[in-house]
């Protein structure tokens, strides 16, 4: 299976530096010895301090300093020590235990701010709000069949919040013109549409629309 190279450097920069509070030494001489092993595939090799302070442009007892540091962060490891120099594995991102990466930010939705009325951007989550069903009468409906209303009439107020906007059939979009959603469900009872628990279930709902209890699922 073929290595992702730049998959193992995202998560160095974004995982094992900031995890591990590597310096701008730590991170160049991390950088080098990756290159001289596990690009190469191998685990380790032999590393002597002349040629790793001539490569990485700092001193040699910065070089065994870093080589310390790194060792005591657990991101490479001193297999051994001797007059060549020293043999030295290198960790992944992914191999080294107890580094805990990092949980994205994701910020919150203003769900008030949002226009749940235009261009049917939201139809689906308003519809899936009302179970595939018209708010009003209980008929049910799919995206194509669906219209969206506001329970509170727009000459009251321009409100387009899913506290206001619900799924509708046609007849029921069109019959209810500006009447508020009360009356209008009433006008569904007396026509024998509703029966007595549904008249009481949908003034229900009505209320718990305006309070702001029936928050539509948005898609991430």
């Amino acid at each position: 299976m073929q290595t992702d190279w730049s998959a193992i450097y995202a998560d160095v920069e974004d995982f094992l530096i900031p995890g591990l509070g590597l310096s701008a030494y730590d991170r160049s001489l991390y950088y080098h010895l990756l290159r001289h092993t596990r690009l190469k595939g191998r685990d380790s090799a032999m590393f002597a301090i002349g040629p790793l302070s001539k490569a990485t442009g700092v001193s040699d007892f910065k070089v065994r300093e870093v080589i310390r540091a790194l060792h005591q962060k657990g991101c490479v490891c001193i297999e051994d020590r001797t007059r060549l120099g020293h043999k030295i594995s290198v960790l992944l991102p992914s191999e080294i235990s107890g580094l805990v990466r990092p949980t994205p930010r994701v910020e919150p939705i203003d769900l008030l701010a949002i226009d749940f009325f235009a261009n049917r951007q939201h139809l689906g989550a308003i519809l899936a709000r009302e179970n595939g069903a018209c708010f009003y009468c209980l008929k049910k409906l799919s995206h194509e069949t669906c219209e969206l209303d506001h329970v509170s009439p727009q000459k009251d107020a321009q409100d387009n919040s899913y506290k206001n906007i619900v799924a509708s059939c046609h007849g029921c979009n069109k019959a209810k013109s500006d009447r508020s959603a009360e009356d209008f469900v009433r006008l569904l009872y007396r026509s024998g549409t509703l029966n007595d628990r549904e008249l009481q279930l949908r003034l229900s709902a009505i209320e718990s629309l305006r309070a702001g209890h029936l928050v539509p699922e948005l898609a991430a």
